[in-house]
């Protein structure tokens, strides 16, 4: 069923990022990836298993965020894809630190929803610097890797795939390291490491049709 359901999320993902792009041009993709970044620090506290192995369920989502940039990179280039980063960057700790004060409410005697609400948003210190630090430092990489293989060989696959999975592997080395080196046993560690590669390499490839999807589409509705 878990596996049934990825497939179905990773699809509806990868379609909305396409629809963004083709009805709302760069503008719709900015917002597409400040919704995905909330998204996946929201879900990734939700633990699943898929044949055997623990996954994070934000790491597919994410994978909307690596969609997005490539496709701003190829169609506006690399100082678009650079500042959606920026930008987003800035509303997931925006976000973050609003939702941390924003649990020092004391509530209502008939309140139900306080305890739900410090078991999403009550992240460590140590999670979020990890997310934090992976996300900036592994889309930078994507991106310029992705704008350095686009003038060189010019060939969207290469570009997409190379860039997608260097930068999640990136990704997933910082944050893993940063957020359990110390507190989790290190064979543990490489475990957690190689589990989340071959799902987020699986998932790179599967973004490939739709980035040609995106790059095929002529007619693009900018908002002013």
């Amino acid at each position: 069923m878990n596996l049934i359901l990825s497939i179905i999320y990773l699809i509806l993902t990868f379609t909305l990022t396409v629809l963004c792009y083709k009805y709302f041009g760069k503008t719709g993709l900015f917002i597409w990836i400040c919704i995905l970044i909330v998204m996946a620090n929201i879900q990734t506290i939700k633990i699943s298993d898929f044949f055997g192995f623990s996954l994070s369920l934000g790491n597919i989502v994410y994978a909307g965020i690596f969609l997005s940039t490539d496709i701003l990179n190829q169609k506006y280039g690399k100082k678009s894809a650079e500042t959606s980063v920026k930008l987003s960057f800035i509303v997931m700790i925006a976000f973050t630190l609003l939702m941390y004060i924003f649990l020092y409410f004391i509530p209502n005697a008939y309140d139900t929803s306080q305890g739900s609400l410090e078991t999403i948003f009550s992240i460590m210190p140590r999670i979020a610097i990890a997310s934090l630090l992976a996300y900036f430092t592994s889309q930078f990489i994507d991106i310029n890797i992705f704008d350095k293989l686009k003038q060189k060989y010019n060939k969207i696959w290469l570009s997409n795939n190379a860039s997608t999975i260097i930068g999640q592997t990136i990704d997933t080395i910082i944050f893993v390291s940063v957020a359990f080196i110390g507190t989790l046993p290190f064979n543990e560690v490489i475990e957690i490491i190689i589990t989340m590669l071959v799902i987020k390499f699986v998932i790179a490839i599967a973004d490939t049709p739709f980035m040609y999807l995106a790059n095929n589409i002529k007619k693009v509705k900018e908002i002013e």
